[in-house]
């Protein structure tokens, strides 16, 4: 289950907006990752009703779109954080937090209106969420070097 959601459906642009962010977020440390495209694709497609005149994902994450983005754009404090978690996700998704990620997700944080309290709340939970995708596999010494990285 992902780690935070909310009964308010999204709306097109807003999954679109979430998807730009997350392809921002993919892009901060470099070229993005065969594992950060998987992710941002299977979360929007999830979401894109086909034929419903949704952008296909290929042309979308063709762009280089920064996209603009406040709290006002969300109806509420579980869409934002939503949002954020899903950016946590990416940043996470290539086995590692860099410095340029961290900076790129707070300053998404702040545009979404979430305090640095919530932050490490949020980041807590796609944490946990990460590893408990780990939890069922048989090797513990795996699991456990990977919830060092973590923190």
């Amino acid at each position: 289950m992902f780690p935070l959601k909310t009964d308010t459906p999204l709306m097109q642009a807003q999954v679109v907006a979430i998807t730009r962010l997350m392809l921002q977020v993919a892009h901060v440390d470099g070229e993005k990752t065969a594992e950060e495209v998987v992710l941002i694709r299977g979360f929007y497609e999830s979401c894109a009703e086909a034929g419903n005149g949704w952008q296909d994902f290929a042309s979308l994450a063709g762009e280089s779109v920064v996209p603009a983005i406040a709290a006002a754009d969300f109806a509420d404090q579980g869409q934002r954080e939503m949002a954020l978690a899903t950016c946590l996700m990416v940043a996470w998704a290539d086995g590692a937090f860099s410095p340029k990620e961290d900076e790129a997700v707070r300053s998404i944080a702040v545009k979404l209106g979430v305090d640095n309290d919530r932050f490490a709340q949020v980041l807590a939970l796609v944490k946990d969420h990460m590893l408990a995708q780990f939890a069922r596999l048989p090797d513990t010494g795996s699991i456990v070097a990977v919830a060092k990285e973590l923190g």
